[in-house]
């Protein structure tokens, strides 16, 4: 899922105001659920994990401090939080990165990043015994509504958030499913839940790892065998020779994913089985070169932008002063429907269009990004 301006530990949304008050000053809706931390722990020098459990709803009027409860969730899904920040309150939503088959309490895992309101503000005052509020759970980023004996999960940054979450649940469950999992950071240190996976991978003979780190010089830590540089072809087709064989999970930055779909798609791979999911997608800030994106005309508005790779429609229109319909920003309210006369994207939405509509050239601008020059009848 894309939305203009989102922070790099999650994908964002911002929700409606809310109607009750709860502990710390967070709204809850009637729907939402109140969450108490009960644990933090660094993931890596830039990433934190939040444990939380879930407390009764405030409008039950019944249970104390101790009692729990259990929100029921998909792997891979996440979850939207409301927090009071300065005295303003906003919305953020974050991949559970535990599984489902842990209940009792629930995580997430938070990137520190320059600029990010939120996720800063969590590495900086969340600790154990805060409570928030969160609504959902949220999205279609999961394999349990595509089973298959054969996956290829890939992920960069935060983006192995709700990849975790899937291949947890698999191994808890003992299940033969058949995993390759390749995960890209900066450098080995900056690789999270290393330790975790390796040791999974050592108890679950179906799980290969294949990690790839970006900037990591040849002469560092000359002992490792790893990849060094981005994900690309030849490393998907030595880690994965049978691609054709699995259903692909693709989660990070748009750039990212763009060139790694674009590896997929050269070494084999169907685009109708890569699903896809976006963490870090900002708003371009430059114009973008017109020999570096991919056109797209609106017909009626005799407008033309240039929409660079990772980059949605949206993002790039605004970015270009063209005001077009959005409310929710991540393919889930509709709002931004229109309809597509020709060339091709890929969309990754949360439900806010049907079967029936895709099939009739409708697109969400909010999370669709060309392949091809594309022609929009607005």
């Amino acid at each position: 899922m894309t939305g203009a301006g989102s922070e790099a530990s999650g994908p964002n949304v911002t929700g409606a105001g809310s109607e009750a008050s709860g502990p710390n000053g967070n709204k809850p809706r009637p729907t939402d659920h109140l969450l108490a931390c009960v644990d933090r722990s660094d993931t890596t020098r830039e990433m934190a994990t939040f444990t939380f459990r879930v407390l009764p709803h405030i409008a039950d009027g019944e249970g104390g401090e101790e009692d729990s409860q259990t929100i029921a969730f998909e792997p891979g899904q996440f979850l939207s939080f409301t927090l009071d920040i300065d005295g303003r309150s906003v919305q953020r939503c974050y991949s559970i990165s535990s599984p489902p088959t842990r209940p009792g309490t629930l995580s997430i895992s938070v990137k520190r990043v320059a600029g990010g309101h939120v996720s800063n503000w969590l590495h900086d005052n969340m600790a154990p015994g805060m409570v928030i509020a969160a609504s959902g759970p949220l999205g279609r980023f999961t394999y349990t509504a595509r089973p298959a004996e054969k996956y290829l999960f890939i992920s960069a940054g935060s983006g192995i958030t709700p990849v975790m979450s899937m291949v947890r649940a698999i191994t808890d469950a003992n299940a033969p499913t058949d995993i390759v999992f390749v995960h890209s950071a900066r450098s080995v240190d900056d690789i999270p839940f290393r330790d975790e996976l390796e040791d999974l991978a050592q108890r679950h003979p179906n799980l290969t790892l294949a990690f790839a780190a970006t900037r990591m010089p040849d002469d560092e830590l000359p002992e490792w065998t790893g990849h060094r540089g981005r994900v690309d072809r030849a490393m998907i087709e030595r880690v994965c020779p049978e691609l054709a064989d699995r259903i692909v999970f693709l989660c990070g930055p748009g750039q990212f994913r763009s060139g790694v779909r674009s590896a997929l798609v050269a070494a084999g791979g169907d685009l109708a089985l890569i699903h896809e999911e976006s963490f870090g997608s900002r708003m371009p800030t430059v114009p973008p070169d017109d020999d570096a994106g991919v056109v797209v005309d609106f017909t009626r508005r005799a407008r033309r932008i240039t929409v660079t790779p990772g980059t949605t429609i949206l993002a790039a229109a605004a970015a270009a002063g063209v005001t077009l319909p959005s409310t929710c920003g991540m393919g889930l309210c509709g709002s931004c429907k229109v309809v597509k006369l020709s060339g091709d994207v890929v969309m990754n939405h949360q439900g806010g269009i049907r079967a029936r509509e895709i099939s009739q050239g409708k697109i969400l601008l909010c999370c669709s990004e060309p392949l091809s020059p594309v022609e929009i009848d607005f």
